[in-house]
């Protein structure tokens, strides 16, 4: 028995090498012509990586979607089979956003960015002198997750005042239109603080593909009052052909 455990451990070790090797290869772009871009899309977003250093998107073909595809190499097979010429308009399209987010951090227009993929969510301080700290936690995390108030981003500049002490717990959902585009972003200010002693914050959000479950806290530092009023601002959003790109939601 003890020989035949060993015996099985050995081929599966073996096989994730044998997919190891497979994986150090670039994307065949000898691919089947024609494909949907649609179809394609879903493939691509699953190899989007985030290069943290430089705060940009990237193919990456060795990332993994899933605990079997280290070992079937499935999700490979998959991106070998993209059409070439839907591959490259969609890196065109992440080179685009790419280029806005640059912009937005070289401009100073921003205190923060938030880039996420179908697997991930980072955020990038860009100023650090800056008086609310904004961090990404688990949905659960939330006091009770009971919804106070919710804000439309939307094209048309809404706001919303929250009345707090010093910690806002936000989420962000978005339209489901948004999960067959290429990517999406928009631009959240957070005015903060009583008349006379105002303090704002500007944060890009940026993503592809779905949006998982995003709670975000907002702690205003250094300070200590148990009322603090908060307004809360969609100044830019990408897709403009969308009525409604996302809603924030604001918890108790």
């Amino acid at each position: 028995m003890k020989n035949l455990i060993l015996t099985g451990l050995g081929i599966l070790f073996f096989s994730i090498l044998i997919c190891g090797c497979y994986d150090s290869f670039e994307y065949d772009n000898s691919g089947e012509k024609g494909s949907p871009y649609e179809s394609d899309l879903n493939v691509l977003k699953k190899f989007v990586d985030i290069n943290e250093s430089t705060q940009e998107y990237y193919i990456n073909p060795n990332k993994k979607s899933t605990i079997l595809s280290y070992i079937t190499n499935s999700d490979l097979e998959e991106l070998n089979a993209v059409d070439p010429q839907n591959a490259l308009q969609y890196e065109g399209n992440l080179s685009m956003l790419n280029t806005e987010i640059l912009q937005a951090i070289s401009s100073h227009t921003v205190d923060y960015v938030v880039m996420s993929t179908n697997y991930q969510v980072i955020i990038e301080k860009v100023n650090e002198d800056v008086p609310v700290e904004l961090s990404h936690v688990a949905f659960s995390a939330s006091t009770n997750n009971q919804v106070r108030s919710l804000l439309d981003i939307s094209d048309q500049g809404l706001s919303k005042n929250i009345y707090s002490g010093n910690l806002v717990e936000t989420g962000i959902e978005l339209n489901p239109s948004l999960y067959t585009r290429d990517n999406w972003s928009f631009r959240i200010s957070c005015e903060v603080g009583n008349s006379g002693n105002k303090q704002i914050v500007r944060v890009f959000f940026c993503g592809t593909g779905y949006f998982s479950v995003a709670t975000f806290n907002w702690l205003l530092l250094n300070a200590y009052d148990s009322k603090v009023l908060w307004n809360f601002t969609c100044e830019q959003v990408m897709n403009e052909d969308l009525p409604s790109v996302a809603q924030m939601v604001f918890f108790k």
